[in-house]
């Protein structure tokens, strides 16, 4: 996007955005908050280089210049492949972590951490950045601290807690003392954080990328053509691999159909998955009539910011989902349900969930007029650290 690398202008401001390899949530999220800085900050162009690892084609399709119509050609988006953190290890067909498996994968990345410290803070310098913004791996804080670059953190966990109920204690030193030189910490709702960010913090909410109504209204005419249907949204997340998925008894459900992600494989007349390239999945969650998910952070802040019922997953034991969970309002409807009650549930249009639904396409979306100032409060921040950085 913008101008070609050999007409780099020494006006433009250089942020590198590190985000997690695990799942699509922190991705979707620093869409949104790269969408907005952008289309915000007008001062000065900004070259912005993403780094990620396995979601970075969905980045690149996300953040392409057609994406992006009414930001100004002056920005330039650049994106590169690395690694940023281990993430989680589930049990094959299960939604259980692998405690082994994550300990050993777990203590190979370490073992390579100061090398990609170095090659980092290397690159960094090389690239002359000024604001280093990573949601969530370790390791561009300890490399922008180390070049005399100012850091920010973005995210409602760290590494560091995540992984606390599944390692030593004595195995977190690194982790711990890594994200302790974050010198900014942006916490998103349901974060329960230690003090992180040197010079300050902020606490913030739920946001989420904005839907298309035109789109919305689209996907619920093609899926429900009669408007007697109800939609429901299953979304487990592309981490979550079960081989049985088609034998689910949901999927029978009287007049119901299911949206699921491109990678789940199933087999069955009231089931539709998302095309594999499209990327503005929030459409389709815009559309439903429900969302059944695991409680990350992305879906589950989709479905509040756009007044959907949920249905959860409950997985305890892990850190991160007992807090967003606990975010959820009060007032939002939630079920919580275990991985045997979710193979065995089946919806009809007369059960209770049935009736606590918003069954008009669009309405609710008013509410993300909340995740938009959420979203402005970000990047607000992010244009004031851009105009008191140092110029390496």
């Amino acid at each position: 996007m913008g101008r070609d690398r050999t007409k780099l202008h020494e006006d433009l401001i250089t942020i590198c955005y590190y985000i997690s390899d695990y799942g699509y949530g922190h991705a979707t999220r620093s869409i949104a908050i790269i969408r907005t800085v952008l289309e915000r900050h007008h001062d000065q162009p900004i070259r912005l280089i993403v780094n990620c690892g396995k979601a970075l084609p969905f980045l690149i399709d996300s953040l392409q210049k057609e994406m992006l119509p009414w930001i100004s050609n002056d920005h330039r988006i650049e994106f590169r492949s690395i690694f940023s953190d281990t993430g989680y290890v589930l049990q094959h067909d299960s939604i259980a972590a692998d405690i082994q498996s994550l300990r050993q994968q777990y203590n190979l990345d370490m073992s390579l951490f100061e090398e990609r410290v170095t090659q980092e803070q290397q690159f960094l310098l090389g690239v002359k950045a000024q604001l280093v913004i990573s949601d969530i791996s370790p390791i561009p804080f300890v490399a922008a601290q180390r070049a005399g670059i100012e850091s920010l953190g973005i995210s409602n966990f760290t590494w560091y807690t995540a992984y606390q109920d599944m390692l030593e204690k004595s195995d977190l030193n690194t982790l711990r003392a890594a994200y302790a030189q974050m010198d900014h910490f942006i916490s998103l709702a349901g974060c329960a954080e230690p003090e992180w960010g040197r010079k300050c913090r902020i606490d913030t909410g739920f946001f989420c990328r904005q839907p298309d109504l035109q789109e919305v209204e689209r996907i619920r005419t093609e899926l429900d053509p009669t408007g007697q249907r109800k939609i429901i949204f299953f979304g487990l997340g592309r981490s979550i691999q079960v081989d049985h998925w088609s034998t689910m008894e949901l999927w029978d459900s009287e007049q119901c159909v299911f949206i699921v992600s491109s990678n789940m494989d199933i087999d069955h007349p009231q089931v539709v998955q998302i095309p594999d390239q499209y990327t503005e999945s929030q459409n389709y969650v815009a559309a439903a009539d429900l969302v059944i998910t695991k409680p990350g952070w992305g879906t589950v802040c989709e479905a509040i910011e756009l007044a959907k019922p949920l249905i959860l997953l409950n997985r305890s034991h892990f850190y991160e989902d007992r807090h967003t969970i606990a975010a959820v309002p009060s007032d939002h409807p939630l079920y919580l349900m275990s991985w045997e009650e979710i193979q065995q549930l089946t919806l009809s249009t007369e059960d209770e969930i049935g009736q606590r639904h918003d069954a008009q396409p669009g309405k609710g979306l008013s509410i993300h007029e909340r995740s938009s100032s959420t979203l402005v409060e970000i990047a607000d921040y992010i244009q004031n650290l851009l105009q008191h950085v140092k110029v390496v």
